[in-house]
């Protein structure tokens, strides 16, 4: 338990407590048998977790939590991609995905997580690597869609990191041959650009909220996006609009009526 600036045994106060961290050895008895990890999280866990602890060239601390945490994120790459499993327990042959043409931001969601794993990987820095797929998978669950050229490219950027699964959602995918003989994916600088920017929206001059719109939003588009907003609605809702200022990408201010403005709205 805690005292003061240290910790001490629950049943002898009188005895603190320090952790300090050793190197693995037989002598010290604080070895952790790769085979037993493997048993019971799987060959890529222990692989994705010993790149996930930080630079290869750094000491790390080896925490066995931290392999449940990697061992999560394929669980959730493997549901998004082959589904949720079956009533017996069994997953489906094949995967989720559709032969759909991705849309404008899954395609720039992929780019980006293209180039950020392929910049990682050539600097060895393969944690902040697999940071980038957990983000990619994040914004990957939103989607109501999962286009099949997006996700052949996400288990191609896996694979390296996890290639034992990767595999077989390259099979499930409908592939005969190994994903090894693929090229690797490479990111289009085209879509690592955001189009999109905040806009204040001001009311009579004061500014109430933003809106996130493309850069070549018109200003009727703008206005509509801020109607319907959940925050900027109640300013507008029922309001005679007396004239709108729009700059494209900086602003948009809308002049209520003063005369049929209701009482709370100012």
């Amino acid at each position: 338990m805690k005292s003061g600036d240290s910790f001490v045994l629950k049943e002898n106060p009188d005895i603190r407590l320090f952790a300090r961290a050793h190197k693995m050895s037989k002598s010290r008895g604080n070895v952790v048998n790769p085979d037993d990890v493997v048993s019971e999280y799987g060959a890529d866990s222990l692989r994705l977790y010993e790149m996930f602890m930080g630079p290869l060239r750094d000491s790390k601390m080896w925490s066995t939590s931290g392999i449940e945490g990697v061992h999560r994120f394929l669980g959730r790459t493997w549901r998004l991609i082959v589904g949720s499993p079956l009533s017996d327990g069994t997953f489906k042959d094949r995967t989720v995905s559709v032969d759909e043409e991705p849309t404008i931001e899954q395609v720039r969601c992929l780019h980006k997580c293209i180039a950020k794993v392929t910049e990682e990987i050539e600097g060895t820095r393969f944690n902040t690597g697999i940071s980038a797929m957990m983000e990619f998978l994040n914004a990957a669950y939103k989607w109501d869609k999962h286009p099949r050229s997006v996700i052949e490219a996400f288990v191609l950027l896996l694979s390296p990191y996890a290639p034992h699964m990767a595999e077989e959602l390259w099979s499930r995918l409908g592939h005969t041959k190994s994903l090894a003989y693929e090229p690797f994916p490479k990111a289009s600088p085209a879509y690592l650009k955001d189009t999109t920017v905040v806009l204040p929206v001001q009311i009579n001059g004061k500014t109430r909220g933003t809106i996130e719109v493309e850069e070549t939003c018109t200003e009727e588009d703008a206005f509509v996006l801020a109607s319907r907003d959940e925050k900027l609605s109640k300013y507008l809702h029922g309001q005679t609009v007396k004239k709108r200022i729009y700059v494209p990408g900086k602003i948009l201010n809308v002049v209520l009526d003063p005369k049929n403005i209701k009482v709370g709205v100012q």
